[in-house]
């Protein structure tokens, strides 16, 4: 009958069918629905339980299951400040394959970071048309170890190392040996990979520090590659895969940050990177690759050679163009402070209007505030569209030349009725501080008497 429940019987053939059912299921949480739905399949699964968790702990992680493992337990287990020697193994999944509760739920927790991370690196590393990652099974793998092994680093020899290796009431004598002890455990450490691993990790450490200063409000023309700052440093020092809190929130996720100037953040500030370095100077190997070769992960990038649509530069190509896509990654949390400083002249400072512009410039995402830029273009830029692919230069001359119309158009929509214009437009200095004339005359437009030059550019 069409929709008549026939129950299973637990034949050999039924009940190998819901173990291999079951083998597949993608976390634990499909896991734990799927058994509690039959009580033959819950029989099932008590037949082999270790079996099956395992195999849905690999379709959860995926081949870097080793590693997250590794991490997990030597959490866990408060290995902290030791060599590596002394550490679990990547093989320890083969010498004690039984996963615990407290092993699931730490993978559940760090893969979902991870696998947020893992988008965010594909949508700026590989491919920018897309914010899911577009990663091959190779470099997901590869970006995932890499993961994992900076996330088992900043656990062991992090901020918990430290407070295990320094002792607060040391002399200076006491404290420079054990920083200098902290040191060599932290070099052995990476000194257990091989190079290619080595640059694997030295490449995801890099785009970290990318994201972290992309939520400390660079302006996006300018976003570094690697910004070695204190919260940087700070937050890749105490949990790495955190990072992925910082690009959703901003820096206010980290709420352990201390600002006082204590040995610790000295320690913290190269204790990553800096090892890293020296165990490749050992290897007689360069710091970084020259950038006419193969980087590290990445085995081919969407688009690599494609060029601005207005200005067809050689100097910026590929990852390094924006458009619809990825706008929204131009900015942290931080967007309506680091826009206004493309406001042309004075009218960022506009007494009347300075609030507002930063409420509204806050509240409106970034893909549509830059895409409602085109809904305002003026006869200079007619043949921009929407759907092209700009250089930073270039976008940031469209930006600058629309914003102040654009903010207007969100005046008139709300109804505000709007004064005469000022004969001096944006570039008045009055506006700055008398509110009565601020007030008084519309600024957002372009000047007609006085420098009609921009001030800002």
């Amino acid at each position: 009958m069409g929709n008549t429940v026939h129950p299973m019987h637990s034949s050999f053939a039924n009940a190998d069918l819901v173990e291999c059912v079951l083998r597949f299921l993608p976390d634990f949480q499909c896991l734990a629905s799927t058994i509690l739905t039959s009580k033959t399949i819950y029989n099932v699964f008590q037949q082999h339980p270790r079996s099956v968790v395992r195999s849905v702990a690999y379709n959860l992680v995926g081949l870097a299951l080793p590693q997250a493992l590794r991490f997990v337990r030597c959490q866990n287990a408060q290995l902290y400040s030791k060599p590596v020697g002394e550490l679990l193994g990547e093989d320890d999944i083969q010498k004690n394959p039984v996963l615990s509760n407290q092993d699931i739920r730490s993978l559940v927790a760090i893969s979902t970071s991870v696998q947020e991370l893992e988008s965010l690196f594909s949508w700026r590393m590989k491919d920018r048309r897309f914010k899911t990652s577009q990663l091959s099974l190779a470099e997901s793998t590869r970006f995932q170890k890499a993961m994992y092994r900076l996330s088992l680093f900043s656990a062991v020899y992090g901020h918990n190392g430290y407070e295990s290796a320094v002792d607060p009431d040391s002399d200076q004598e006491e404290i420079d040996s054990a920083l200098t002890e902290a040191f060599s455990l932290r070099k052995g450490f990476f000194g257990s990979f091989s190079t290619p691993e080595l640059r694997d990790i030295q490449r995801v450490e890099t785009f970290l520090r990318g994201i972290i200063a992309r939520a400390e409000g660079f302006d996006f023309t300018m976003i570094p590659s690697a910004t070695y700052s204190p919260e940087s440093s700070f937050m890749l020092y105490c949990a790495p895969h955190n990072v992925v809190d910082v690009y959703k929130g901003g820096l206010d996720c980290i709420t352990e940050w201390d600002f006082d100037p204590t040995e610790e953040i000295f320690f913290h500030d190269q204790f990553m990177i800096g090892p890293l370095k020296t165990v490749l100077i050992d290897r007689k190997e360069p710091l970084l690759l020259p950038v006419n070769q193969k980087q590290p992960i990445i085995d081919e990038i969407v688009g690599e050679h494609d060029r601005c649509s207005q200005c067809q530069s050689n100097t910026a190509q590929g990852l390094d163009l924006w458009g619809p896509s990825n706008w929204s990654y131009l900015w942290g949390n931080q967007l309506h402070h680091s826009i206004a400083q493309l406001l042309k002249g004075r009218v960022g400072a506009n007494l009347a209007d300075r609030t507002h512009f930063l409420t509204v410039s806050q509240e409106t995402p970034a893909e549509e505030l830059v895409g409602g830029l085109f809904d305002y273009k003026t006869p200079a830029y007619l043949t921009w569209n929407k759907a092209d692919w700009l250089c930073s230069q270039c976008l940031e001359k469209f930006i600058r030349d629309h914003l102040h119309i654009w903010y207007l158009g969100q005046k008139i929509n709300r109804g505000d009725v709007i004064p005469d214009n000022c004969w001096y437009g944006y570039n008045c200095r009055t506006q700055t501080h008398r509110l009565a004339h601020a007030q008084k005359l519309n600024h957002w437009c372009e000047p007609i008497k006085g420098d009609a030059t921009p001030t800002n550019v």
